[in-house]
């Protein structure tokens, strides 16, 4: 940059040294005209001033060009560059794609203790920490039992709903007590009158993505006013008529291509509201009788098309799909499924979450410690209300301990889990 500076100002010196010799030259001429007496002292007097003047000119404007010409070109920078990168936790490496969340999600996790990152993984109700049959408000009880236990959510039945303002209160004060941001949850579907909501058509007689967005909005402005910042819904399955019965009316129909765009507005809707949308539930109901290449020309369609857009959760059933999975392992807690199909195969890195680990289809095969341990390996971020939350948690803990699950395992999922609740808070 100096070197080409340097070559602009001798050029323009040149050029200025030119046109003064022109000007000197001119006058050398008139002054041979005068001595050969063709025009008098006077008009000589007369031109040299002119010309002089223009000289004066000339070199003025060619100064002033060459100054301007010089601020016109900034000045390298020989300063610090700052980063804006928090450096990783020792032993972790973060994922590839550093936003704005990086820093601020950093600074909270390097002060959390890996009690406090293990108790993170937990969503479950309120009354598996307070004990308490029907939790409908946040006392001393509630600040207690979430002060020894830092869940990283509670969901919320509709026995905890007696009116929007007992709602709002309990959630606010159950957030006022947390020591870290907690995620506020419930399952309300469209269809659904629960939680004091308008009921909207079901999802299985809405037809087109305006009206599912409409619906969706209708409940995502109601939960938002409530405090709630996670939704179960919608579901994301595709049942046929004669399918599964627990689904009828459920779900946006049995063709995928078609279900697709009426999912993704449901989940947009919710999640313009800063309400966390979940999806129900991968792989869906009929992986347990479908390969893997019947589910991604059915059923997977949905589900990629709503990470396309950015959905922030995905909960995991457990059905058993052994024709993708080579055993009888729940999807829940099946590495291949989660880790190899959903993250790897259709390119989820948002938040995962397990179905109901309370479930018989758990709790007949693996106890509360064993179940949450299995999923963690598997790959799942979120453990949604296993049958004994102590256990589910110190069974975590143990796994850490003696090696089986790795801080930085621990770590990473946190982290993810984080993304989502500071993307809601600061509406990024």
């Amino acid at each position: 940059m100096k070197d080409e500076k340097t070559s602009r100002r001798e050029r323009r010196r040149r050029r200025l040294r030119n046109q003064i010799l022109a000007y000197l030259l001119l006058i050398v001429m008139i002054l041979l005209l005068l001595a050969a007496g063709y025009v008098g002292v006077k008009g000589v007097l007369r031109y040299l001033d002119d010309y002089n003047d223009k000289v004066n000119r000339v070199i003025e404007e060619a100064e002033s060009s060459v100054a301007a010409e010089q601020e016109s070109v900034p000045e390298p920078y020989t300063g610090e560059i700052q980063s804006t990168v928090a450096e990783p936790v020792e032993g972790y490496t973060p994922p590839a794609e550093e936003d704005s969340l990086n820093t601020l999600i950093e600074s909270l996790l390097s002060e959390m203790t890996i009690e406090e990152m293990a108790a993170g993984l937990f969503i479950v109700s309120p009354e598996d920490i307070t004990g308490v049959g029907a939790v409908v408000q946040a006392g001393e009880g509630t600040k207690t039992a979430i002060t020894q236990n830092p869940v990283g959510g509670l969901v919320y039945a509709s026995k905890n709903f007696n009116s929007p303002e007992q709602f709002t209160q309990m959630l606010a004060n159950t957030r006022g007590y947390a020591k870290y941001p907690i995620f506020t949850a419930v399952r309300a579907e469209c269809g659904s009158s629960e939680y004091g909501l308008e009921a909207t058509a079901k999802a299985s007689e809405l037809a087109d993505a305006d009206s599912v967005r409409q619906a969706y909005g209708s409940i995502a402005a109601k939960l938002a006013s409530y405090g709630v910042d996670m939704n179960l819904a919608p579901v994301a399955d595709i049942v046929s008529e004669d399918g599964e019965a627990s689904l009828q009316g459920r779900t946006f129909g049995s063709d995928a291509s078609s279900a697709a765009p009426l999912v993704n507005a449901a989940v947009q809707a919710m999640q313009e509201a800063k309400i966390s949308a979940v999806l129900q539930k991968f792989p869906g109901a009929a992986a347990g009788s479908k390969s893997l290449e019947e589910l991604k020309n059915s059923e997977f369609v949905v589900y990629a098309a709503a990470i396309q857009n950015g959905v922030d959760c995905i909960m995991v059933s457990h059905v058993k799909a052994g024709s993708v999975t080579g055993d009888d392992t729940p999807s829940s807690l099946s590495q291949v499924m989660i880790s190899d199909v959903l993250r790897n195969t259709l390119g989820f890195d948002g938040v995962v979450m397990t179905d109901y680990l309370d479930d018989s289809a758990i709790t007949d095969n693996y106890s509360s410690a064993e179940a949450a341990v299995a999923a963690i390996q598997a790959g799942a971020d979120v453990l949604l209300s296993p049958e004994d939350y102590q256990e589910a948690y110190e069974g975590i803990l143990q796994a850490v301990t003696d090696g089986t699950i790795t801080p930085e395992r621990i770590h990473d999922s946190i982290y993810r889990i984080y993304r989502v609740k500071y993307k809601n808070a600061i509406g990024s």
